[in-house]
């Protein structure tokens, strides 16, 4: 399961809120992890956050698999029986504080957020603003390291706080930078980073196209693959059907146009086999479907070409 973004810090007026405290260094939030069933060195860790300002209540909550090692809490608490738990998930930007109850797999609590000035003085000492509270907590949610910063700013030297901001509140991550790398994306502008995430291509993704057989694929065809809903799946199924060789466009239009591989499997035990992906679609454009095509055989009319197809349907029969 690739990590998911449950809502990227958006201001959202609620009812419930959680102050920070009177000197506004620290906020208050709650968390959860639980132990993943598929990975048992990993957890989904859980933060919420709410708080009240004259302006209304701001509102976050993000989800992520993460390894044990980084969630803070060690394995034989949250493994053991249920009992009160007290530990620290230390990240760059600062430290939460966390207490509550953990066991059985599974943990739930409050924390108290304190952001770390080394880390905002770093920011400063980069040509960045210092974040305030909210902006700390923000960052360290998305374990934001100065490592990422750095790798951002390589790609665009004049990046503010608001852009450093910005691309995580979309999901853009260290992790989702990093893999992209490793599988051979290294994106050069912020903005397709943000365009990457918010159109759904993941590492995982795109690690699925490349198994199936599509590699050196530009951002733009991962996007334009996954806006018309080209999975792994699909391309697979194509694949042993007989279409390794088709382009990623031609994929597109396949998938845009109904041809699936359940079509092409009826339509070859109907007969015809092997057919060109123009001329499957041009079937599946005018409706001829297997029960047409049996119909017609029915009736005595066997061994038709595609274009007799196509022209009996059109005609209304």
């Amino acid at each position: 399961m690739r990590p998911v973004l449950i809502a990227a810090f958006a201001a959202l007026f609620a009812a419930s809120s959680v102050p920070t405290n009177a000197a506004g260094s620290q906020a208050v939030g709650r968390w959860s992890i639980v132990q993943r069933t598929d990975d048992q060195s990993r957890v989904q860790l859980r933060f919420e956050y709410n708080e009240s300002s004259d302006r209304g209540n701001w509102n976050s909550s993000w989800s992520s698999s993460v390894p044990l090692a980084e969630a803070g809490i060690p394995a034989e608490r949250l493994r053991g029986p249920i009992a009160p738990v007290t530990f620290t998930i230390a990240r760059e930007p600062g430290a939460f504080a966390c207490t509550g109850s953990a066991g059985e797999n599974s943990g739930a609590g409050q924390f108290t957020y304190a952001p770390s000035s080394r880390f905002d003085d770093a920011l400063a000492a980069r040509g960045l603003s210092r974040p305030d509270a909210r902006q700390s907590l923000q960052l360290a949610i998305a374990g934001v390291t100065l490592a990422f910063v750095d790798q951002l700013r390589s790609s665009s030297r004049s990046a503010k706080l608001d852009d450093l901001l910005r691309v995580v509140q979309h999901g853009v991550g260290p992790r989702y930078v990093s893999d992209l790398a490793a599988l051979g994306y290294k994106v050069s502008s912020l903005d397709e980073l943000v365009r990457l995430r918010d159109h759904g291509v993941s590492a995982d993704y795109i690690r699925a196209v490349q198994g199936a057989g599509f590699r050196n694929l530009s951002a733009d065809d991962l996007v334009r693959l996954r806006d018309h809903g080209v999975s792994e799946r699909f391309i697979t199924e194509m694949r042993a059907a007989g279409y390794a060789n088709a382009t990623p466009e031609q994929y597109v239009s396949a998938r845009d146009h109904g041809v699936t591989p359940r079509f092409i499997t009826d339509m070859a035990a109907a007969g015809y086999k092997n057919l060109p992906l123009d001329e499957l679609i041009a079937l599946r454009d005018h409706g001829v479907s297997v029960a047409f095509v049996d119909r017609l055989k029915a009736h005595g009319y066997t061994n038709l070409s595609v274009r007799d197809l196509i022209r009996l349907r059109d005609s209304g029969i």
